[in-house]
């Protein structure tokens, strides 16, 4: 290995070293699982917020809670992973978050910690278990314990949250790109790829997909710089992650001039202010079609 993707440790600050914390808690069940704390706008307590039964298209859906003056719709992750879920007042705990610029909470029966986990920690399971996307050891009660980190873009894709489809497609998409260069792809979920690849196709554009960043960077060290018209990168991912791609590429002198987009469900200002801070040209938050359009129009160009 050479190049970009051999220097990418040395490039990526301690700051900025490739590392996630996770928010390790326990489903109805007694069963550990994490997410990602980068994703977490607030812990909650359940018996603080006002819950009201909505009807909606499935049973994972528990209802509406009211947190902080506005609504918040409220996922039985019990129910999600198919297990026997508990009256509502049985989970302490509501995991309040943001994906897509859309607030959701999560039922937890308790948290457990907040660990540190290298990605070399994280084990990939997304192709064996599609509602996994990693999972490693945690020490709970003095014992070290297997930790699933569940896969939140599939859980929103069951909810109908980030399906795209071909009418989506035709309405946002109405002229293809500029073809003459590549588009880089980096995206370690399967449903964002999907995404990302119909979207991509219906551009007519000459792109390459990627399931980690450090694939991303080995196939970089094979392009003439100036063939690349776009990076499009995800953020969390195993190995070599969205930070370090970004970091990288910017640190690379004739790498530099390349647009990167990350392409994210950890839509917060921290989050954003954390990639603006490396040189990241735009963020664009996942299944955004309409604005992830109007990115690539700006940085590849339409065909004429």
């Amino acid at each position: 290995m050479s190049g970009i993707s051999s220097s990418v440790e040395q490039l990526t600050q301690a700051h900025l070293r490739n590392v996630q914390q996770l928010a390790v808690f326990k489903t109805g069940n007694d069963n550990i699982y994490a997410i990602n704390i980068a994703k977490i706008k607030a812990f909650i307590i359940t018996e603080e917020v006002q819950i009201t039964d909505t009807p909606a298209d499935t049973d994972i859906i528990e209802g509406i809670a009211t947190i902080r003056g506005e609504p918040v719709t409220l996922v039985n992750l019990d129910r999600w992973l198919g297990n026997k879920k508990l009256p509502i007042n049985d989970y302490k705990l509501i995991i309040f978050c943001e994906f897509n610029h859309k607030q959701v909470g999560f039922l937890v029966k308790d948290m457990v910690n907040i660990v540190e986990k290298t990605t070399a920690e994280l084990k990939n399971n997304e192709d064996q278990n599609a509602k996994v996307t990693y999972t490693t050891y945690v020490e709970v009660d003095k014992k070290n314990v297997l930790c699933t980190v569940f896969n939140a873009e599939q859980l929103l894709s069951d909810i109908g949250w980030t399906d795209v489809s071909p009418s989506d497609l035709d309405r946002y998409v109405t002229k293809d790109i500029k073809k003459d260069k590549k588009i880089l792809v980096a995206e370690d979920s399967a449903v964002a790829r999907e995404v990302i690849n119909q979207f991509l196709l219906h551009c007519n554009a000459n792109f390459e997909i990627h399931h980690d960043g450090g694939s991303l960077l080995t196939r970089l060290d094979e392009y003439d710089p100036e063939d690349i018209a776009l990076i499009i990168t995800d953020i969390e991912m195993p190995g070599t992650d969205g930070y370090q791609v970004a970091k990288a590429i910017k640190n690379t002198p004739k790498y530099s001039h390349i647009p990167i987009i990350v392409n994210s469900s950890m839509t917060t200002d921290a989050v954003k202010g954390k990639m603006e801070r490396i040189g990241v040209n735009d963020f664009v938050g996942k299944t955004d079609i309409p604005a992830l359009y109007n990115l690539v129009i700006k940085y590849v160009g339409l065909k004429s």
